[in-house]
């Protein structure tokens, strides 16, 4: 009898450590996906943490966090007798407002209004991280236009100028990428060959890339600044690097307070988030990218 009892299945136990085990999932998920840098660069450069992309980091924490919440409930459910138990007097047996419940409200409440109203010390956190994401960023490898891995070959040429679509499917072919026609998309097209969509535009355009080609380092193997700058002067870029900054990259290099900058930009009917670049507040506004530290002011 003893060791029937033994060996019967715990669900108790089975869900108090399904609840753990994806709680600290979630949380190592969380703290990766707080650091990792912007989509726009991730994508470009093929970046990746310990084997896996972004997007599979994403999906991790999506899963965990959901196996979390049900194992949650399920662990409440189990323990309800023990949660009431909490809610009431020990003296009366009624249900009373403890002092325990009331301090865990009132934190959750300050917590939900001080990130909302973007107040220190809740904002530190959040500028902290995004400091962290865009130090990532490298001003030399950004693509002509952001999230240009979502475009075709016939997109990608008609933003370069100087370089026709036939010329960039002849460039991939001579490199031995097959190409069955102008709609194919710049990053499933990279992704097929083993390579990041920065190495397949560098390869497009003619350019030289530093690595050679398939299956790179993981951060892309990279091309020169040449490949989208000089020779290709992509045309959403401009030819310059200052109009893809981002405004809080234009914020932390001039030291200016980057809540405070999108406050002005607002005044001015400008609506501007961090990552909203300076040509995207240059053609909102309708000015020359140059005149964009006008606005934000001194």
């Amino acid at each position: 009898m003893a060791q029937d009892t033994q060996t019967t299945f715990q669900w108790r136990a089975f869900i108090s450590t399904l609840t753990g085990l994806s709680f600290v999932a979630m949380c190592i998920t969380g703290i990766i996906l707080f650091v990792v840098p912007p989509g726009r660069v991730a994508n470009w450069t093929g970046w990746t943490l310990y084997g896996l992309t972004k997007a599979q980091w994403q999906a991790l924490h999506i899963w965990f966090s959901v196996l979390f919440m049900v194992a949650a409930i399920v662990h409440i459910v189990y323990n309800w007798q023990c949660l009431l138990r909490y809610c009431q007097s020990k003296v009366t047996k009624a249900f009373t407002l403890r002092a325990e419940w009331g301090l865990s409200l009132v934190l959750c409440v300050v917590l939900l209004v001080g990130t909302l109203a973007n107040r220190r010390p809740f904002s530190s956190l959040v500028d902290w991280g995004e400091s962290i994401k865009h130090s990532w960023d490298d001003p030399t490898r950004r693509p002509p236009v952001p999230h240009m891995e979502l475009l075709s070959l016939a997109a990608l040429a008609d933003r370069v100028e100087g370089v026709s679509v036939e010329q960039v499917i002849a460039n991939l072919q001579l490199r031995g990428i097959a190409v069955v026609s102008a709609d194919e998309i710049v990053g499933e097209l990279a992704a097929a060959h083993r390579m990041t969509p920065e190495q397949l535009y560098n390869l497009a355009i003619g350019a030289q890339p530093r690595g050679q080609g398939r299956g790179e380092g993981q951060r892309g193997g990279g091309g020169s600044g040449a490949g989208r700058g000089e020779g290709g002067g992509g045309r959403g870029a401009g030819g310059s690097g200052f109009g893809r900054m981002t405004l809080q990259q234009y914020c932390t290099d001039a030291g200016i307070d980057t809540n405070a900058a999108i406050e002005k930009l607002r005044a001015a009917g400008i609506t501007a988030t961090r990552t909203t670049t300076i040509r995207e507040i240059a053609e909102t506004a309708n000015v020359r990218p140059s005149a964009v530290p006008d606005l934000l002011g001194p």
